[in-house]
């Protein structure tokens, strides 16, 4: 059999064809980003669902909310209460999932929250958990404008609501509990430093007080939310990591 010959012009097409879509190699940070931009024809091959991709956005500090996101937050937040959907997830994290204590405990929250934000989004799509930066001497204290913010969460039958309650304790407190996160954040080996931070983590839930001591109880705070959206924030900074 003959070999069909390549002019120079189809070779030449054949060399220029883009592979990948129109981002150059060096562009993409992720497989995700490799697969959103495959060849139309395997894209139609292979069908991708769209939850594999999920929105990219940035969270922000919860003290630089601006009023009206804070509003929107809190609205969103109030919206879940009333449907019952809060109240569902305050009961998943009571459950038993071996979520704490275990390496687990960064990637189950981050999954957590991501199905959260996805709820808060359904109502108000601007909306993302704000995070909480208890290292920063400016928000060593319970942020002000959630003090009067203590709903109360219907939970799924046979439990009874959750009333918030809080007893926060002093800044100095806070500010040693959290002094150790430069440190923590230092560390080279996923196991320790997973551990450590859930140390601080835990710290800071005793801080609080209230129903943020209790994990049957504590999402039910919106600090909760907030507060896990920092941990999310120094569990996946970007270091490397080694596995032991």
């Amino acid at each position: 059999m003959k070999r069909k010959a390549v002019t120079r012009k189809s070779a030449t097409a054949v060399m220029e064809r883009p592979r990948m879509g129109r981002l150059p190699m060096e562009q993409m940070v992720s497989f995700a980003d490799m697969l959103r931009m495959t060849d139309p024809k395997i894209r139609r091959i292979i069908k991708f669902p769209h939850h594999w991709f999920p929105a990219v956005y940035d969270r922000k500090d919860q003290a630089a909310l601006t009023d009206i996101e804070r509003e929107r937050f809190l609205c969103a937040y109030q919206t879940l209460i009333g449907n019952g959907t809060l109240g569902q997830f305050v009961k998943i994290h009571g459950e038993i999932h071996y979520h704490h204590g275990s390496q687990r405990f960064l990637p189950w929250h981050r999954v957590y929250l991501l199905l959260l934000e996805q709820q808060l989004k359904s109502v108000h799509p601007d909306v993302s958990i704000p995070y909480w930066d208890w290292t920063k001497a400016t928000e060593q204290g319970f942020p002000a404008w959630l003090a009067s913010v203590t709903p109360t969460v219907p939970m799924p039958a046979p439990m009874s609501p959750i009333s918030v309650t809080r007893f926060p304790s002093s800044s100095a407190d806070l500010a040693t509990i959290t002094s150790s996160a430069p440190a923590v954040m230092s560390l080279g080996d996923f196991p320790t430093f997973t551990g450590s931070l859930e140390g601080i983590h835990n710290g800071v839930h005793v801080w609080v007080g209230g129903t943020m001591s209790m994990i049957p109880t504590a999402p039910a705070d919106p600090i909760f939310w907030m507060h896990h959206a920092n941990i999310d924030r120094f569990g996946h900074s970007g270091r490397r990591l080694t596995l032991v």
